[in-house]
């Protein structure tokens, strides 16, 4: 028998949740994936590290499926002695493999990451924006997806179109050919 269910109400971001629907997303499903993932670490075995790591093995599938990243983490740092100004200093991405691509601003170029460890735990990002996060770029690489469709589509049909305007001038000329 499957555990108890608790109707839970969530506000997540409207376009998120548009872009979810046309996707056929269900809310409900990955957000419970990321309530287990997160509450994970208040078992005395478990850490930050390993909740955030559930949730992320949880979206990987989603990440393959559609081709995409999904924003994780971020760094800032304080442009200012006084702290009045920050500025992002790099934003870390999960990637279909688990490797972490780390998008640097300021200092090196990008980088991956294969140890969630090697991130520091207070850069993650919140999972609900996480979770908003993946569903904008679902959307987005759905919409890739069409168009890149439609482009080869289109391609196809353009030289559909030439190849029957070649053969339709090589068979008149076949035929005059064969009258001499």
């Amino acid at each position: 028998m499957g555990k108890e269910k608790q109707k839970l109400t969530l506000s997540v971001d409207k376009e998120a949740v548009e872009k979810a629907k046309e996707l056929g997303i269900n809310i409900s499903e990955i957000t419970e994936k990321v309530l287990i993932g997160y509450t994970s670490a208040e078992k005395p075995e478990g850490s930050i590290y390993d909740a955030y790591q559930q949730l992320f093995d949880s979206i990987r599938e989603l990440l393959k499926e559609f081709d995409c990243n999904v924003q994780v983490a971020e760094s800032w740092i304080d442009i200012d002695p006084d702290g009045n100004d920050r500025a992002p200093q790099d934003e870390t991405y999960l990637t279909p493999s688990g490797q972490f691509l780390v998008k640097v601003y300021i200092g090196p170029e990008d980088f991956y990451v294969n140890d969630i460890k090697k991130i520091p735990y207070q850069e993650f990002l919140p999972p609900e924006k996480i979770l908003s996060n993946l569903v904008k770029e679902l959307a987005q690489s759905q919409e890739k997806r069409k168009e890149k469709m439609d482009g080869i589509l289109m391609a196809k049909s353009i030289i559909d179109a030439m190849s029957e305007s070649l053969l339709s001038k090589k068979s008149p000329k076949k035929n005059l050919g064969q009258l001499k």
